[in-house]
């Protein structure tokens, strides 16, 4: 493929994705004994919106081992510390749930994580008090 401008980097060269997804890869290669490489890790990225926010953000949630990960990464990501999974929702002011595959909204932590990645087609982070309804021991 061409070139772009004299710089002799070729586009195929170039790879477009969100922040910091080099180095998830690199962990998690690490973590599994693989080498790195594009095709070693799945890719399962939906967007996130969180009440309050004007803008939503987009997650690679096959990055993450688990919930508490994927719970800490939020929190880090909407410069926040009051989002909590549902064994204790009652102290986190938010909670976060998703959309599956035929349209549910359920809460996170529901299922086991590996269903979750292979479901989950967008996230929202909400009021724990408007999340109440969901949860399946409420």
């Amino acid at each position: 493929m061409a070139g772009y401008g004299n710089d002799g980097v070729d586009l195929t060269e170039l790879t477009l994705g969100p922040p910091g997804i080099n180095a998830r890869k690199a962990r998690r290669a690490r973590k599994n004994g693989q080498a790195s490489s594009s095709s070693a890790t799945m890719q399962a990225f939906v967007k996130v919106s969180m009440d309050g926010t004007p803008y939503l953000r987009k997650v690679d949630v096959a990055a993450y081992d688990d919930y508490g990960e994927l719970v800490e990464a939020l929190n880090e990501l909407f410069c926040c510390c009051s989002i909590g999974l549902i064994d204790g929702y009652s102290e986190w002011e938010h909670a976060v749930v998703y959309e599956d595959g035929d349209g549910d909204w359920m809460l996170v932590g529901d299922v086991p994580w590996e269903m979750f990645v292979t479901s989950c087609k967008r996230m929202r982070v909400m009021r724990s008090c408007e999340a109440r309804g969901l949860s399946s021991n409420a």
